[in-house]
């Protein structure tokens, strides 16, 4: 016989003594208060259940959920419960607020930790807004009605997107880094919408690994710098730059007369 599923599930969390919930649909309630009650913490309890917010066992949390739902079915009934309060604004409008440094939600959340908000950021998420995300029918969506289909279709429609050579956008760094950026401006706004269904919830973020680059083998290098191979003497310097210290190209083209220091001799990146 199949197991039935139960009304809520209690969970100690593991990093503390703390409890979570979960509503599930054969506790009564509609489908969207069991979304809002996913994985929330007793904290959030209602003011009027205030005294059921730190149980100290699990028989004392259960015994707090059932008053919890019996709670939120009188507030449905009574047509009272809360409903969303989110602020009034279409999903590309959110997300180019996170594009510029003085309204970006996340600059007063990094200055309160002491962790300035990096300018070249900023500018990655410009242009990822630019290039891949404005002008997509999901910008035009409102975010307190934009849906978990909405984000796949545009994940989709952002995946078949051709790369400059030719080869589809998904699996790739800049298809990671735009749903990953987006990913982030939505948990922002759950952080200010408490009650709203955040729809990257159930989407798994994306994954991207890598290649590392192969080294060179200890014959290779010593042909490289044989006689005649280098013969200019700048290709000759960068190369030795990259082995001696390891040096990313770009960090070598972007060195000035004033890094290096000729005496030690050492180089300043």
């Amino acid at each position: 016989m199949a197991r039935q599923p139960k009304p809520f599930t209690v969970r100690k969390r593991n990093d503390s003594k703390t409890f979570q919930v979960t509503l599930n649909a054969p506790c009564g309630l509609p489908n969207r208060v069991c979304l809002e009650w996913s994985r929330r913490s007793f904290r959030d309890f209602p003011d009027d259940l205030a005294k059921y917010r730190n149980p100290k066992t699990k028989a004392s949390a259960e015994a707090a959920v059932l008053l919890l739902i019996k709670y939120l079915g009188e507030k449905q009934r009574e047509g009272t419960a809360g409903r969303i309060t989110a602020e009034d604004i279409t999903v590309g409008d959110w997300i180019e607020r996170f594009t510029r440094m003085e309204t970006s939600p996340r600059t007063g959340i990094n200055a309160s930790k002491n962790r300035p908000y990096s300018p070249n950021t900023v500018d990655s998420y410009r242009s990822y807004f630019v290039t891949h995300i404005s002008g997509d029918a999901f910008c035009s969506l409102k975010m307190a009605e934009v849906e978990e289909e909405d984000a796949l279709e545009f994940m989709t429609r952002l995946s078949l997107k051709k790369r400059a050579d030719g080869r589809p956008m998904s699996g790739g760094r800049t298809f990671a880094g735009v749903i990953i950026f987006i990913r982030m401006t939505f948990k922002e706004y759950q952080r200010k919408n408490r009650r709203w269904f955040n729809p990257f919830r159930g989407i798994d973020k994306p994954c991207f690994h890598s290649r590392a680059g192969d080294a060179l083998c200890e014959d290779e290098i010593v042909r490289l710098f044989s006689p005649g191979v280098l013969e200019d003497t700048l290709e000759l310097a960068v190369c030795s730059s990259m082995f001696l210290s390891g040096l990313r190209r770009s960090e070598i083209f972007a060195l000035r007369p004033e890094c290096l220091d000729w005496h030690t001799p050492k180089i300043t990146v």
